[in-house]
């Protein structure tokens, strides 16, 4: 399979100035444009901006047509990561045209950037932000930090699909209209927020997004916006239980695990509240026995209850559709990140009641006696940022307009109620009678 893209943490390990490393950007160029020698020319840029020519010509050139073939549900494109890096799907097939002409325009390029290298960055920008089929704003503030993350981050097709496939994101699953002009400036702030390299803190920092966490200490926002991450042990090996990565730019792929129905290419609309909301988040699962990727992911918010008490809200875990790997201890680990989570920020945790034994279980590696709720809470949707919510958990309509602030039905739910969360001068009552006691008064 391809090679995932390194970090530029890695390529700034490898040295700026190593010669390897140089030449390995010069050799996978060479390969994509079928033109060595023009490659080589193109060494005299600096290793950044070569490394981000090299990620454009190799994304451009196994990149849909999504102005052409659009999205659509039952999904017509590819429902996992890996195959996107192969390249070798009916969608990108059908795109052979369009990819030919990307690598005819990054020959023309590579030409005029090395007789114009210190125009590299800004050429190199205004060409990602063409291939994604943003507008000229976009190109206005692009920047090589912004661009260079989201090629690490495998965000051509992401991106273009957003941007060229905003007509199919104007109605719900359901075929209710959504405000055109709405969807088009949440498409626009999300993909401006990653060409300014500053994807996470728009998501966090952006009023509506403030207005969602407001209520929240400042010690429990940092923690909720921290990508915490953490290794845990299983009989087959050691799994990774994280937040995505620090710049939150996985949350573009996401979606791809499991689903499918929420991707940036299948009803996409269903996709824009997990990019542009800050109570939404995921908990994903990396194996190392399959690195291309994470293999696994649960949609994790943050949530309040009509009481205006904040919780962690968890939905079920999503397997990678490919990925040969076991997932059958992944509820328990994500439970454990889950709760510590829970544990860290002082606030509670909600869950599907099918889980409570298990929930039960991993609370008390924490606490002798933890409390367990079963609970049916109306819980409190501030405005969402997205135009849309879209959960199958929060309601029975998959996705819907919410540009306004709601209040769900009544939800079936199991809770755990941390130490730090419980209510001043309730104490610690026993797991059971705490079940029966508070979720009466949760009713």
């Amino acid at each position: 399979a391809p090679k995932r893209p390194r970090s530029a943490a890695a390529e700034k390990a490898a040295g700026a100035e190593n010669p390897a490393a140089r030449a390995e950007q010069v050799v996978a160029l060479g390969k994509v444009l079928g033109d060595d020698s023009l490659a080589v020319r193109c060494s005299c840029l600096g290793l950044r901006e070569l490394r981000a020519l090299r990620l454009l010509a190799e994304q451009a050139a196994r990149g849909i047509d999504y102005r052409r073939l659009g999205h659509g549900f039952p999904p017509q494109h590819p429902t996992d990561r890996l195959t996107y890096r192969e390249g070798q799907h009916p969608s990108f097939q059908k795109s052979q045209q369009r990819s030919q002409e990307s690598v005819f325009a990054l020959r023309k390029l590579c030409e005029q950037l090395v007789a114009q290298k210190d125009q590299a960055a800004a050429r190199i920008c205004s060409q990602f932000v063409h291939e994604i089929g943003a507008g000229s704003q976009a190109a206005q503030v692009a920047t090589l930090d912004g661009v260079l993350s989201a090629l690490e981050g495998e965000l051509l097709n992401p991106l273009r699909s957003l941007n060229e496939g905003k007509s199919w994101m104007c109605q719900t699953f359901s075929k209710h209209p959504l405000p055109s002009e709405a969807i088009d400036r949440t498409v626009r702030d999300i993909t401006q927020s990653v060409l300014q390299d500053s994807f996470k803190r728009w998501r966090y920092g952006n009023p509506v997004g403030r207005r969602q966490l407001q209520g929240l200490s400042n010690s429990q926002l940092a923690k909720w916006q921290e990508a915490t991450s953490g290794w845990m042990k299983l009989a087959s090996g050691s799994i990774r239980v994280h937040e995505d990565e620090d710049n939150e730019l996985g949350l573009f792929w996401a979606t791809k695990i499991g689903g499918p129905s929420h991707g940036f290419d299948v009803e996409g609309q269903c996709h824009l509240p997990l990019l542009a909301n800050a109570r939404s988040k995921v908990i994903l699962v990396s194996d190392p026995s399959y690195p291309h990727h994470p293999v696994g992911r649960a949609h994790f918010k943050l949530l309040f209850t009509v009481a205006n008490q904040p919780l962690l809200w968890l939905e079920t875990v999503n397997k990678d559709f490919r990925a040969p790997v076991d997932p059958g201890p992944w509820g328990s680990a994500v439970l454990m990140h889950a709760v510590a989570k829970a544990n860290a920020m002082g606030v509670m945790l909600s869950c599907e009641p099918r889980l409570g034994p298990t929930l039960a279980g991993v609370a008390a590696t924490f606490h002798p006696s933890p409390v367990i709720v079963q609970a049916q809470d109306r819980l409190v949707l501030r405005p969402s940022n997205a135009v849309v919510e879209a959960s199958d958990y929060l309601s029975n309509k998959h996705d819907w307009l919410q540009m306004t602030e709601e209040t769900t039905e009544p939800l079936p739910r199991v809770l755990y109620i941390p130490p730090s969360a419980m209510p001043p001068g309730a104490g610690s009552p026993a797991p059971a009678a705490a079940a029966s006691s508070a979720a009466g008064a949760r009713l």
